[in-house]
C-alpha cells in the first residue's frame, strides 16, 4: 500500500437526512455536527418541491441565460430571493462556491485591488485571483488593520474591493460589516459577503450579516450557498439589479452557473418557508444559547458571537480525536475540524440546530462532561424550554 494510500481516512456511509439524528454506516447518531441550522433536511415541503420540479422540467435545462433563456424553477429561485432579502437583484446558481468566482470578476472593473480576510472562504481566494486585481490580506476580522492595509498598498484614488465571510464557518464569528463600510465609504468601495454560513441564521429576518451590521446594500454583493441553513441546494447572489446582470457576464456564470431545477425548486420553497415560519429562527437561537452555556458549565472557552456554532480547543489533535471517538461511542457525532479558519490543530465544532430538544444539548454536556472529567457530573441545566 502507498503511502498516499494509508494517509486516506475512511470513508462513512450516510443513509438518512441529515438533521438532528442522522443514520450513519447503519447508526443513529444525534448531530451536532454540518450545519443544517434549521433542521430542515428531512422537510416534507423541499422534497415534494424538488420532486415535482423533476416532473416539470426535467434534471437540467440545456438552454443557457446567455442565450437569452432561463429556466423556469430557476426564475422562481430568483423571485422568491428578491421577495425574502428585500433587493431588486438576485441571480440563482447551481453551487454556492461559485459565488465567490462569480461576484469577484465581476465587480474588478469597478475596483483597483482587493483586500480578504486572512481566514476568508477558498471560494473568496479563488474569486479575488480569478479577478486580476491585486490581492492583499488584511488580519481576521480586524477593521483596524484593514483600515493599515488600505493606508499602505490601496494606490491614491484607488477603488478597493474588501472580500469576507459574513459569519465564518469553522468558528462562527461574525464580521465587523459596519465597520468595513465606514472604511469603504472613503474610497467608493464594494464590499463582497460569503454569507454561507449566516443566511437563514442572522439578522431580524435572517438575511444575513449584511442584515445584522445594519449597512446599506447599494455597494454590497452577497451570496453563497443555499444548504447551510435552507436545507436545499445552490447558491445566491444579491444585489442592485444592475450589478446583477454584470454578474452573469463573468465565466463561471457562463459555463456552469445553471445547476439542477429541483435544487432551484427547493431553494424557492424554503425561502418562502422560512418567511412564513419565523419561529425556525426563534428555536435555533433558543438552543445556541443553550448549548453555549451547557460548554461553558464544563470550563470550555466558546465565543459569545451570536452564531449556533461553538468551536473549542482542547490540548491537541491527537486529544481532540479521542473525544470526537469517545462520543461516537456513546452515539453523539460532532466534527473534527482543520477546515479553513480551524488553525494548524484543527478544533472541535459544535453546532446546535432548530430540530434539537434539550434533552439533546444535555445529553451531549453530560457526555462530554464524563470524557473531560474523567466522572459523571451533575450538569443539566434548568431553562424552561422544550425537552
Amino acid at each position: 500500500m502507498s503511502a498516499v494510500a494509508k494517509t486516506i481516512a475512511p470513508l462513512h456511509r450516510v443513509g438518512s437526512p441529515s438533521c438532528a439524528w442522522v443514520e450513519v454506516d447503519g447508526r443513529h447518531l444525534l448531530s451536532f455536527g454540518g450545519s443544517g441550522y434549521l433542521g430542515l433536511g428531512d422537510q416534507p415541503d423541499l422534497i415534494e418541491a424538488g420532486v415535482a420540479a423533476l416532473r416539470r422540467f426535467g434534471v437540467h435545462s440545456q438552454l443557457g441565460r446567455h442565450y437569452g433563456y432561463a429556466l423556469g424553477a430557476n426564475l422562481e429561485a430568483e423571485q422568491a430571493a428578491r421577495a425574502f432579502f428585500d433587493v431588486d437583484g438576485a441571480m440563482y446558481f447551481g453551487s454556492g462556491y461559485l459565488f465567490g468566482l462569480i461576484a469577484m470578476p465581476a465587480l474588478a472593473d469597478f475596483c483597483d485591488a482587493i483586500f480578504i480576510d486572512e481566514a476568508a472562504h477558498y471560494s473568496l481566494r479563488d474569486g479575488a485571483r480569478a479577478s486580476g486585481r491585486p490581492v492583499h490580506t488584511f488580519l481576521h476580522c480586524d477593521p483596524a488593520d484593514l483600515g493599515r492595509q488600505l493606508a499602505r498598498k490601496l494606490p491614491q484614488g484607488g477603488r478597493p474591493m474588501v472580500a469576507t465571510d459574513g459569519m465564518f464557518a469553522t468558528r462562527g464569528t461574525i464580521a465587523p460589516l459596519d465597520a468595513y463600510a465606514a472604511l469603504l465609504k472613503r474610497h467608493a468601495g464594494w464590499l463582497v459577503v460569503d454569507e454561507s454560513h449566516a443566511f437563514g441564521v442572522l439578522g431580524a429576518q435572517g438575511r444575513g450579516a449584511v442584515e445584522a451590521c445594519g449597512i446599506a446594500r447599494d455597494r454590497v454583493v452577497a451570496g453563497g450557498s443555499m444548504a447551510k441553513a435552507f436545507g436545499a441546494h445552490g447558491g445566491i447572489a444579491l444585489g442592485a439589479a444592475a450589478v446583477i446582470e454584470r454578474l452573469w457576464r463573468t465565466p463561471a456564470a457562463r459555463g456552469a452557473a445553471l445547476g439542477c431545477s429541483a435544487g432551484a425548486a427547493m431553494t424557492a420553497r424554503s425561502l418562502q418557508l422560512v418567511r412564513l415560519r419565523p419561529e425556525l429562527r426563534a428555536r435555533l437561537h433558543t438552543n445556541a444559547q443553550l448549548l453555549k452555556r451547557s460548554l461553558r458549565h464544563l470550563g470550555l472557552a466558546i465565543d459569545d458571537n451570536g452564531s449556533p456554532i461553538a468551536a473549542f480547543i482542547v490540548d491537541d489533535a491527537q486529544r481532540m480525536r479521542n473525544i470526537q471517538e469517545a462520543l461516537m461511542k456513546e452515539d453523539i457525532f460532532i466534527t473534527y475540524s482543520n477546515y479553513v479558519g480551524a488553525g494548524p490543530e484543527g478544533i472541535l465544532r459544535v453546532a446546535a440546530f432548530a430540530d434539537h430538544l434539550e434533552s439533546d444539548i444535555n445529553r451531549l454536556q453530560m457526555a462530554l462532561g464524563r470524557i473531560l472529567l474523567g466522572a459523571p457530573a451533575r450538569m443539566g441545566l434548568q431553562t424552561g424550554g422544550r425537552s
